[in-house]
This record gives C-alpha cells, structure tokens and sequence, in this order.
C-alpha cells in the first residue's frame, strides 16, 4: 500500500497524486490518499485553506482511514533514519518517505511497497512514465458547464494561447507573497511576444483571479478572451480549457502547470517563468520541463 499525503491545492494534489500513483504502479500496489489535513480546516498563518479538489477527476485511488495512516507515523528522530535507510536495503515494515528537497530526488522511486509519502514531488521526472495512465486519471467526471462549452469552441477554432495570471492569495497573503512572488507585466509581455514569433494570428485566452489587472497593464494587438465565469468550485474548469489551448503561457502556480502538461498538442509551445519562488531556500530546477521555454 502507497499513502501520499494530500497538501496544497489543486495543482499540488495532482502533483502528489502523480507521485504515489508511480510508487503504486511500480509495486503493483493500491494507492490511498491522506487528506486529514485538508478535512481539519484548522487555520494557518502560513497556508490557504484547501479542500479535497481531486474527487472531481477520474482518480484511482482511495482514501486512506486514520488507521491505515496511524501506521506509518514517526518521531522526528525516526525520520531521519526512514530517510538514510533508502539507501541500505534492510527498511522498516512500514516506511515514511519524506522529501527531503524540493528538486527530483533519485531515491525516493526505490521507496518500498508500504510507504507513506510527505511532499509536494513537483517535478515531471517522477511521473513523466506513467504519462498516458495521468492523462486518463486527469479526466473529468463531469461535462464541462454550457459556458465553458461556448469557450472551448472557441479555442479549438483559433490559434488558441491560454495566460493564467496568479495573484489572489500570492497578493493577499503576506507568507505567500514573500515566498512565491509574482509574474509581471514584462513577463507575460515578453511571452506574448515569443508566441507571436511563432504562432501566426494567436488569439489569447486570459484566466485569472484578478482580470482586472491584465486589463490595466497588458496591453495587445491579438484578440483577448477573459475566461471570467468559472468560481472556485468548477475552477477545474479553467485548468482543462487551459489545457485544450494549442499553447500555453503559465504563471508560478502547479495549476496551470498542470494545465500545461495535460495539453496533448503535440506541438504545442509552453513559456513559463524562470524564477519560481522568490525569496526561498528551495532549488526549483526540475520543476519546469526541459522542452518549455523559460523567459
């Protein structure tokens, strides 16, 4: 049995989904989902409230019972040892695997059978194998809403460019800000620049949780659509008719990453930014893939 725990929100359960469903694969093992901490609703200073976002895709998994989760807790000074015994082959019966930094960490795809993993896993090069096995995971269960229906015509008859513009709690969050930062102007400016280059009449779709701001400081020659009508509940909506866009240009966030990598265009152009996080001891060099630009 492979337990990942759940943490963060769409974009980062996806990520830790893709991760356990590997472990779980290769064991030939069940996958089960921790999400206590996402059902606690106990505020944090340093954390947006989140909700358990995956139920709304064809997942294979189930959720993990206290029980089942009580097996694998530790002390912290046990945890360090779970983390040195990856590299010995004698490993307790009952594993905790926790990451031990943000970029790929080779050893943690040799966690044993019954494992329980903590982390947030951002990186293709955990998952990038099992590709097809996502892509039928990611789908959803549920027809997309008449409106996002009109939106996905229209994106699958032009040149179609999705921009996610992140602020939200980037800006309304202090702890957020400080370790995310934003994308700005220049950036998505830039991007647009780059597609235009390549990409004959691009018509751009904007999805945000500011509009506003896109308005007021990018200004373009291409037709704009704002994608404005999805609210938090169907905000999946948004990442698939991100992902049915021929190209992507993505903000720091895991969910239009996500959107990004869903997209099966096989041709298709994604920029994202270079710097990640901005005040963070984190290395982010894995998060982006190797065959998307970073401007």
């Amino acid at each position: 049995m492979i337990i990942v725990k759940l943490i963060g929100g769409l974009g980062n359960q996806m990520f830790q989904y893709a991760f356990g469903r590997k472990l779980a694969l290769t064991h030939q093992t069940n996958l089960k989902l921790d999400i206590e901490e996402l059902s606690s609703k106990i505020e944090k200073d340093d954390f947006t409230l989140r909700n358990f976002d995956l139920s709304v895709f064809s997942i294979n998994a189930e959720i993990a019972s206290s029980d089942e989760i009580k097996r694998f807790q530790v002390t912290k000074t046990t945890k360090l040892l779970h983390m040195l015994s990856l590299n010995f082959p004698i490993r307790p019966r009952n594993f905790y695997l926790r990451e031990p930094h943000h970029h790929y960490f080779v050893n943690a795809l040799k966690a044993p059978t019954n494992t329980y993993a903590y982390g947030y896993w951002q990186t293709e090069k955990y998952f990038a194998s099992i590709r097809k096995e996502l892509l039928d995971d990611f789908k959803t269960k549920h027809e997309l809403s008449d409106v996002s229906k009109k939106i996905a015509a229209k994106i699958i008859d032009s040149n179609s460019v999705s921009i996610h513009v992140r602020r939200g709690d980037y800006v309304s969050n202090a702890m957020n800000f400080k370790i995310h930062g934003l994308c700005e102007a220049d950036y998505y400016l830039r991007a647009i620049d780059s597609i235009a280059e390549k990409v004959k009449d691009p018509c751009l779709f904007v999805f945000s949780d500011e509009p506003s701001w896109f308005k007021e400081n990018i200004k373009s020659n291409f037709p704009v659509v704002f994608v404005e009508h999805n609210q938090v509940q169907n905000s999946y909506e948004d990442m698939i008719l991100m992902s049915m866009c021929q190209h992507n240009i993505i903000a720091n966030s895991s969910f239009s990453w996500w959107a990004a990598w869903l997209n099966i265009n096989e041709n298709k152009i994604v920029i994202a930014p270079k710097k990640w996080m901005n005040e963070s001891p984190k290395n982010t060099k894995d998060v982006i893939p190797e065959t998307w630009i970073k401007l």
